[in-house]
């Protein structure tokens, strides 16, 4: 009689074990997915970092942006197949001979702590898709892994026009960052219009 209550009571902790290990994994699993969520959204596309944007898209068309967006290209017949394109304050593509907006420029990208600019199309799912013979696009293999990640991240399929990305660096606080142990990469990206 014993040794069948032994071994019921053998399976019944085993069943019970078995229970709580699946409730464990399933409690696991809802936590990290949380965890990923709230990173994309403190990481990407922030509202503050959003209306940071929309200030810098409102400036760069204002000096003729269209300068830029003309580099672009996604024919994948052409063997200069150029996605994303990085510019910045120095650019002679956006600034001709004003130093005095080139200027400016440089005092807006230090206060507001931007790393890069970038343009690309507004619907990214050529740039999502794209791939080379090694199974990898020299888009990301030209960006740093963080902004990889946003633009496999971000939707906007069938939308015709440009994204502008602005990638700010700052430390947790919000302040400028140079070391680069501390910082992070924040990304935002806005709609400019096709007829720029």
């Amino acid at each position: 009689m014993k040794k069948n209550k032994m071994g019921f009571v053998f399976i019944e902790t085993i069943v019970v074990v078995a229970v709580l290990i699946t409730s464990l994994l399933y409690l696991y699993r809802t936590y990290v997915s949380l965890s990923n969520g709230e990173r994309t959204r403190l990481f990407y596309d922030d509202v503050g970092y959003l209306y940071r944007t929309f200030y810098v898209k409102k400036y760069f068309v204002s000096q003729r942006l269209d300068r830029i967006s003309s580099h672009l290209s996604d024919e994948e017949s052409s063997d200069n197949v150029n996605y994303l394109i990085s510019f910045g304050c120095g650019s002679g593509d956006v600034f001709d001979d004003y130093d005095k907006e080139d200027g400016f420029c440089e005092l807006m990208s230090q206060e507001l702590h931007i790393s890069n600019i970038y343009l690309t199309y507004y619907d990214l799912s050529k740039l999502q898709q794209c791939k080379n013979h090694e199974g990898l696009c020299s888009v990301f293999s030209r960006v740093n892994s963080s902004l990889g990640s946003y633009l496999r991240s971000v939707g906007g399929s069938g939308i015709s026009g440009y994204r502008l990305i602005v990638e700010y660096k700052e430390d947790g606080y919000g302040n400028a960052c140079s070391d680069e142990e501390h910082c992070r990469y924040y990304y935002a990206s806005v709609l400019v219009e096709e007829d720029l």
